[in-house]
């Protein structure tokens, strides 16, 4: 499949992995934007 596109398994491989690692830390990011914004209200509800 990958040769149909010119692209050898080696560099599939690589591109997978580098995508991989990319979509962990934006996710990873992500959560912990999130929780410090819930942090953040919370605390400020409370007196």
């Amino acid at each position: 499949m990958w040769e149909e596109l010119g692209i050898s398994g080696g560099t599939a491989l690589i591109v997978l992995i580098a995508l991989y690692y990319i979509i962990k830390w934006a996710v990873k990011n992500g959560i912990k934007e999130a929780h410090r914004e819930i942090d953040g209200e919370t605390k400020k509800m409370q007196p």
